[in-house]
């Protein structure tokens, strides 16, 4: 198959379009849980037909290339993006910080934060493999199993 220009232009419009609306919904928390995975799939796409965009395009952005503003520009995204991943990593998300002190947190107390029963999360994780034996926290369950923290994160609420 032939890459068209005529396919992959609206289909790349497209996909930018809904990716930065879910992204500014993301952004000011409107629609919390429904527009997560749509954005983070069709990111996906995004990329995808950004390739393929490049593909068919390649003579005409190798002139770009070579224009004056082309460098400036590329460093000034690489520091945006990097000052960005920076400060995300010394100022981590809420519910970053809520987690990590959920699954260090006492089992029980744990459990009650995260409105689970202790009997039935029990079942459900002895049902899958994954047994709380001696754990006094939830870390302990998943290190102790050798399973992924999300995983047991994951059994226990739902």
């Amino acid at each position: 198959m032939k890459l068209n220009r005529k396919y992959i232009t609206p289909f790349i419009t497209l996909v930018f379009l809904v990716v930065a609306l879910s992204g500014l919904l993301m952004l000011f928390h409107l629609f919390d849980g429904y527009t997560e995975v749509m954005h983070e799939s069709l990111g996906l796409v995004f990329v995808i037909f950004a390739i393929f965009h490049i593909l068919v395009n390649w003579k005409s952005l190798k002139t770009h290339f070579g224009k004056k503003v082309f460098l400036p520009a590329a460093i000034a995204v690489a520091v945006v993006s990097t000052a960005f991943v920076i400060h995300q990593r010394g100022n981590p998300t809420l519910d970053t910080l809520i987690v990590k002190r959920i699954v260090k947190a006492p089992i029980m107390k744990a459990f009650q934060a995260l409105n689970v029963d202790y009997d039935q999360a029990l079942r459900t994780l002895k049902s899958n493999g994954i047994f709380i034996g001696d754990s006094k926290t939830i870390e302990e369950i998943w290190q102790k199993n050798e399973v992924p923290p999300q995983e047991v994160i994951d059994l226990i609420v739902n």
